[in-house]
């Protein structure tokens, strides 16, 4: 059974938050859509999956991301994958 219960955190997506060493996310405008990506990421040794939810001026956000040991390991920080960014 996957633990989701990070969902359920009020937490701002990092783009306009920013969170230390969270290099991928993506922003559902459901629980359940936000759920059924947790399902399907492939996680590398030390990596972990981080999220929350929040509202922006349309409607409630869910979001699911990557969080890294080392982000210098990622490569090049300034391609860091931001996928709906505020559900755009």
């Amino acid at each position: 059974m996957i633990n989701d219960s990070f969902l359920d955190e009020s937490r701002e997506v990092p783009s306009t938050t920013p969170m230390e060493r969270v290099v991928a996310w993506s922003v559902f405008r459901s629980r359940e859509e936000a759920r059924h990506l947790v399902e399907h990421v492939y996680l590398a040794p030390g990596q972990s999956l981080v999220g929350g939810h929040g509202q922006d001026s349309i409607a409630p956000y869910w979001w699911v991301g990557v969080q890294v040991p080392d982000v210098s390991h990622w490569g090049n920080v300034t391609a860091v994958h931001k996928h709906g960014r505020l559900g755009d």
